[in-house]
């Protein structure tokens, strides 16, 4: 296995220890990214940029660097897969709360969600020329994800919180897990030129998932509604806040419109049907895991 790390990134974080080679680089420098995909059998393209502060950077850090890669890995004769990971974001929230499937309209709603639809767009111009399988996963959670903790630490304070509706369903898919899907879509002769939702089956309430969560804690939780412009009004303080420093902020004008969204569902029965892939980790099991992990680093 061979991972490409960023010129500017100082340490190898989680990878450290592990036994890969490294291949230190850019998405800008195609000359970098031949390097990298040089004589690969598969290329996973994983990486993305889900904050930003501006629109520009969500384009160079999806579409530019999508685009690059895929002209680095054109010469090589021995690719067998090119499996990008996009998003739901890309398809936007379902209107009416029905799962949407593969052909359903993509509405995005956000630069995040545009921009992973345009990267989508260009592996499918690339797709007569290379073996491509995309992938749009939900919310996803698990150990090391920074996301669903700020939540988390909110129901560890005893308070449940509800953005906008109370009636907000939700897919989701453990981070383990959707790395199995990962491989199994890569290493599946079926999944070429194709584009599938991967989810949990179950469409779960944000309620329900708050309950389990807080049981998993042992908290008792008192529901705080944070309706709509309140939530935006602390957002763009948050970006406000964050204008002179070169990290963009958490909670962004754009995250608020995600959050406030009642119903962001998927139905991933054609990944199941054409891989056989079904998923193990029930949110019960998964958000134990990962409050077990958050307590044990520290971060809960």
């Amino acid at each position: 296995m061979r991972c490409l790390v960023r010129r500017s990134r100082p340490d190898l974080g989680w990878i450290k220890n592990l036994s890969i080679e490294i291949v230190r680089g850019s998405y800008y420098d195609i000359d970098s990214l031949k390097a990298a995909a040089r004589d690969a059998d598969y290329v996973l393209h994983i990486a993305g940029v889900t904050k930003a502060k501006r629109p520009g950077e969500y384009h160079d850090g999806n579409v530019l660097a999508t685009k690059n890669l895929l002209e680095a890995v054109l010469s090589d004769s021995r690719l067998k897969k090119f499996t990008f990971v996009s998003s739901l974001a890309a398809a936007g929230p379902s209107l009416d709360g029905s799962p949407l499937r593969e052909d359903s309209p993509s509405t995005p709603i956000t630069v995040y969600g545009v921009t992973k639809l345009e990267a989508e767009t260009v592996c499918q111009l690339y797709a007569t020329k290379v073996p491509i399988v995309i992938l749009r996963p939900p919310a996803v959670y698990g150990p090391r994800d920074g996301d669903i903790l700020e939540v988390l630490r909110w129901v560890s304070r005893g308070i449940e919180p509800v953005f906008g509706t109370q009636s907000k369903q939700l897919s989701l898919l453990y981070g383990p897990e959707l790395a199995r899907a990962i491989i199994e879509a890569t290493l599946s002769d079926r999944t070429a030129g194709e584009t599938y939702y991967v989810a949990d089956p179950i469409i779960y309430s944000l309620t329900k998932a708050l309950a389990i969560a807080a049981k998993i804690l042992g908290r008792r939780t008192i529901k705080v509604r944070l309706p709509s412009p309140l939530l935006y009004t602390i957002a763009g303080i948050s970006e406000l806040a964050t204008s002179f420093s070169r990290a963009p902020a958490t909670l962004s004008v754009e995250k608020a419109r995600d959050m406030l969204q009642t119903h962001w569902v998927c139905n991933p029965e054609k990944f199941e049907n054409h891989t056989g892939f079904r998923n193990r980790v029930s949110l019960d099991d998964g958000l134990k895991a990962t409050i077990h992990w958050y307590k044990e680093f520290g971060w809960l």
